[in-house]
């Protein structure tokens, strides 16, 4: 099993922007103070992105630099036109995508403006989400992250990335997070193209489903891992429980898509919707659907053509307490892990192709919600705290087509 899941994990790569910083040392987390008071904060962001805009403010101060740029009079030095608050969204937009993402490795100056950018073009975004969801969800800082797509010609995904804390108004429900958006009429320009004023622009809509339990209460969550041999996952990422079970004061990230293969999405269209609850429901594997009978190993290995064994790779963050087995042509393990030591768990980025991170039992965590209908969505780092437990499905076998 082991052998077989040896796959490198398709994170997205370091940054090249990382290149501004040769002599400084491996990136720390740093406060999030951005979208609200420092001391409303008690959680760390350590995204490198966060790290990076951090270390170039503390470098120089480049406010009097952008101040100078809005302040140009004809016949100054106009070297930096391109800094105005009036023309930088312009350009932002026109190079929006992979371009844009050259642009911010040019320089710390050129990155800092387009954030600054990025921020005031998003202000919508972030104002209707603390407009109607700020009953469940309170958000406390916003940022721009950016991804590799891993398909046949490197593409690259842009998202608005909403931190906010979730507190105790829905407790014990499942909370449903949903907006609608559009398209730019930009991604159809072509020179066969002629926009149809009386044709309707094609909305599109994205929700987010987060079960609520108590303050501090221990949280249950599976993982499924696939390596049969007929099909298997290309990524090797093992699928996570869509629906995201969180605690209050947790904080859990949306990420609201700004770019993708499809094109850019039209900023003005995203449009929040007020939060919905329900009651809570017992969250289950699809897989447990299929079996019934859950045998030892030792009962298992005897009517089965399968070399298993007992998954036990994640120790000491994770406690291997038990593991059972069910299936016919495809063998299927049933692991139950609980987080007991604190730290990264070392095999799991290798094995299951994510990376955890156990912390202490009285520490709020940042958890990322997946849209619904998504196998996978963003590949980031999932914290667990002391006494969590992680129900690991591996299935393996089936015979080659």
């Amino acid at each position: 099993l082991a052998q077989e899941c040896q796959v490198a994990s398709p994170t997205p790569r370091p940054w090249r922007g990382g290149k501004l910083h040769p002599r400084q040392p491996p990136c720390e987390a740093v406060p999030a103070v951005m979208g609200a008071a420092p001391s409303a904060v008690d959680v760390r962001v350590t995204d490198r992105k966060t790290v990076i805009k951090e270390r170039c403010l503390s470098r120089k101060s480049y406010a009097d630099t952008l101040k100078a740029a809005l302040q140009l009079q004809p016949g100054q030095d106009n070297c930096l036109p391109f800094l105005h608050h009036t023309i930088l969204p312009i350009v932002v937009r026109y190079l929006f995508g992979t371009s844009l993402i050259r642009c911010f490795e040019v320089c710390p100056l050129w990155f800092l403006a387009s954030i600054s950018a990025l921020d005031d073009m998003c202000a919508t975004v972030d104002a209707g989400f603390r407009e109607l969801c700020s009953a469940g969800l309170q958000l406390e800082y916003a940022r721009t992250d950016w991804s590799p797509v891993h398909v046949a010609n490197a593409g690259i995904r842009i998202d608005r990335i909403l931190i906010a804390r979730v507190t105790p108004a829905f407790a014990s429900r499942c909370v449903t997070a949903s907006y609608d958006y559009a398209y730019s009429e930009e991604n159809q320009l072509s020179d066969h193209y002629k926009p149809d004023k009386n044709k309707e622009t094609p909305r599109y809509f994205c929700t987010f489903r987060f079960d609520v339990l108590g303050r501090g209460e221990p949280r249950s969550f599976w993982v499924h891992k696939d390596i049969c041999r007929f099909h298997g996952d290309e990524t090797r990422v093992a699928a996570t429980q869509n629906i995201t079970p969180v605690c209050v004061n947790d904080r859990v990230e949306v990420a609201v898509n700004l770019f993708n293969a499809k094109g850019m999405v039209d900023f003005s269209s995203i449009a929040w919707r007020a939060m919905e609850a329900k009651p809570l429901q017992e969250r289950q594997c699809p897989i447990e659907e299929e079996l019934f009978d859950w045998y030892d190993l030792d009962s298992f290995q005897a009517q089965s053509v399968e070399r298993l064994q007992i998954p036990d790779f994640f120790a000491p963050q994770l406690a291997h307490e038990s593991t059972e087995y069910a299936g016919l042509d495809v063998a299927v393990s049933r692991t139950r892990l609980r987080a007991s030591d604190q730290g990264v768990v070392p095999q799991a980025d290798r094995i299951l192709g994510s990376r955890f991170e156990v912390l202490a039992q009285n520490s709020p965590i940042i958890l990322p919600l997946k849209r619904v209908g998504l196998q996978h969505d963003r590949f980031t780092k999932i914290q667990l705290r002391e006494g969590d437990l992680l129900t690991l499905y591996i299935s393996q076998g089936g015979k080659m087509t």
